[in-house]
């Protein structure tokens, strides 16, 4: 569900959590059938800049792209926890069976 470097330029610095850098892209259905994205796929980014977000050591902060991913996804798009159990924000050492 990634964009393609095309659909990522065909998109406006409005479409993006942080227009100055673009990084976070939650586009509005304008925005993304005008980019050539589907309806799956625009749902699949505002996941995704959720996810990456509620991780650790990643530049965006989930305080501005959650309240952002909500309001463009119409609450289609269900909420992540950060610092959640589990992914990326869980350290190695608590994952069941991995050795040190």
């Amino acid at each position: 569900m990634a964009l393609t470097a095309k659909q990522r330029r065909a998109l406006p610095a409005s479409a993006f959590v942080y227009p100055s850098t673009r990084k976070y892209p939650v586009p509005t259905k304008a925005q993304a059938a005008k980019a050539g994205i589907g309806e799956k796929q625009r749902l699949g980014l505002h996941r995704n800049a959720l996810a990456r977000s509620a991780q650790k050591g990643t530049s965006g902060s989930y305080a501005k792209v959650g309240p952002k991913v909500r309001a463009r996804s119409g609450g289609k798009v269900a909420s992540v926890k950060p610092g959640a159990k589990g992914g990326a924000s869980r350290p190695a050492s608590k994952v069941k069976g991995r050795r040190r």
